[in-house]
């Protein structure tokens, strides 16, 4: 059932309708984050997991991977993507092939998301847009890799990114390794303060850095369980009622990148990208990009592995929120 450019799935419709977890999941992952093609040899952390397998676009595979991880575990996935000018809460396997392997599909943050519906065109979604796509069907909790924030440089390029301000105005607890080590943590967490939206670490007590694992820089308030999280999202929307939360779980230790090493690589990439003219929504599919093949594909692992935890644990979270609200 389409409401102008938003277009539901049934099955989100209907979990949604009878309280039960639905998962939010993003698409720029799909269609700018990692590789569109099948890999050469498949990385350590998926070599044995059924969804990933040789000749099959890696991206595609990821995405597939988390929409089972978030069922497993009790919840009904919503991948968001524009398709054909539709804003779509639930994409069909069909959809996530076609933006697989379309390398004209854009990349849509909140700012594209009229024009490109306008133009019919097909995107893959930012933490932003996911966010308007989560707010307009009413789903509370939404997976994705690292959130954007502020940009290294910002004095320079006042490059920030719009996934903040979405998170101040958009009543969903976003599960994420935290933001991207290529960016600038610190002014990232000071800019989340700024705007009211909590951040709390899920066991854990200091900021993740995103392939890194966890951070150094202390956070204000955690929690042990899901539960807990859960439990918290619930007290926070009581009194904020349309400011987004942010659950910060660390990239498993066991995939996790050397700290020390990739934060000085941020700071050399970042200044490369800076000279080179790269900018706006560019940045970070190539920032990303370098940093896997400069780590010898250890940070594609410690990616994928995240995110396959962080669709487990955002259904996990979803799971507790519906058994309390029941």
């Amino acid at each position: 059932m389409a409401n102008g450019p938003l277009l539901i799935a049934d099955e989100v419709r209907d979990a949604l309708a009878h309280g039960r977890p639905v998962v939010a999941l993003e698409s720029a992952v799909l269609t700018h984050g990692l590789p569109r093609e099948p890999a050469t040899g498949l990385p350590p952390v998926v070599a044995h997991q059924p969804d990933f397998a040789r000749g099959v676009p890696l991206n595609l595979s990821l995405s597939i991977a988390m929409e089972r991880v978030v069922r497993t575990h009790g919840g009904v996935p919503a991948t968001v993507a524009v398709i054909d000018g539709a804003l779509k809460v639930g994409c069909t396997r069909g959809d996530l092939e076609r933006l697989a392997t379309d390398r004209d599909a854009r990349k849509a943050s909140v700012r594209d998301l009229g024009p490109l519906c306008a133009a019919r065109s097909c995107a893959g979604t930012t933490v932003s847009a996911t966010l308007v796509a989560c707010g307009l069907a009413g789903i509370r909790h939404f997976a994705t890799g690292g959130i954007g924030g502020v940009h290294r440089g910002f004095a320079q390029t006042l490059d920030l990114s719009a996934d903040l301000g979405a998170l101040a105005r958009t009543p969903v607890c976003v599960i994420s390794s935290g933001a991207k080590s290529i960016l600038d943590l610190k002014a990232t967490l000071e800019a989340l303060e700024c705007l009211g939206v909590p951040v709390i670490g899920l066991a854990t007590d200091t900021f993740p850095e995103f392939t890194d694992g966890a951070g150094s820089l202390p956070l204000h308030a955690t929690v042990a369980t899901p539960h807990d999280a859960a439990r918290a999202c619930r007290a926070h929307w009581s009194l904020l009622p349309s400011v987004g939360v942010l659950l910060a779980n660390p990239c498993p230790a066991v995939h996790a990148l050397d700290h020390g090493g990739s934060s000085i690589l941020a700071d050399e990439l970042a200044a490369e990208a800076m000279a080179a003219g790269i900018e706006g929504n560019l940045v970070t599919p190539w920032l990303l990009a370098q940093v896997a093949a400069r780590t010898k594909g250890q940070s594609l692992d410690a990616n994928i592995a995240l995110l396959l935890d962080n669709a487990r644990c955002a259904a996990l979270v979803a799971d507790a929120a519906s058994r309390d609200a029941g």
